[in-house]
């Protein structure tokens, strides 16, 4: 029984092993794509302080963390009315009226309901606030510089590159 112990104990993955080699480095890049451009918040990069409803400089204007407030605040009184599910069910239907052909036996059944439940959301808190800072400057910047995907990729790449890692 001891020599079978041995033996196991000579093949472990955990025994140290001597080596004659020096150590080989690996450099490794890992990316939050999701993150990305991304500020201290988890959410909107604080660079775009302060966020302006419109392109007039007189209009009301938000920090970073307070317009992730007023986000965060419509969520959750969508969320409380039952909105968020309207958004679900709406999601949806459209995707299914996307598959049917207008020949199709309840198509003008579910047109209507996708127009009734389109109807319904544009009074959510989200759509208001959306609304609301449709014309922001700030914002367009924002999707334009963080959220478009060619941008984000070429930043990445540009990083990337930089840091040469291995892997």
């Amino acid at each position: 029984m001891v020599k079978i112990l041995k033996t196991l104990a000579n093949h472990s993955p955990l025994r140290k092993r001597k080596s004659k080699s020096k150590a080989t480095t690996i450099r490794l890049l890992q990316w939050n794509i999701l993150a990305d451009g991304l500020g201290e918040d988890g959410f909107l990069a604080t660079e775009f302080s302060p966020i302006f409803e419109s392109a007039d400089v007189k209009s009301k204007s938000y920090s970073a963390n307070e317009f992730m407030k007023l986000v965060r605040e419509a969520k959750l009184a969508d969320t409380a009315s039952g909105m968020a599910s309207k958004f679900s069910e709406l999601k949806g239907a459209e995707k299914r009226l996307k598959k049917l052909k207008e020949s199709a036996e309840g198509y003008s059944e579910l047109r209507e309901t996708t127009r009734k439940l389109k109807e319904e959301t544009d009074r959510s808190e989200l759509v208001k606030l959306k609304k609301q800072f449709q014309n922001s400057p700030q914002l367009q910047k924002v999707d334009g510089e963080i959220l478009s995907w060619s941008k984000r990729s070429e930043r990445i790449k540009r990083i990337a590159l930089q840091a040469r890692p291995d892997v």
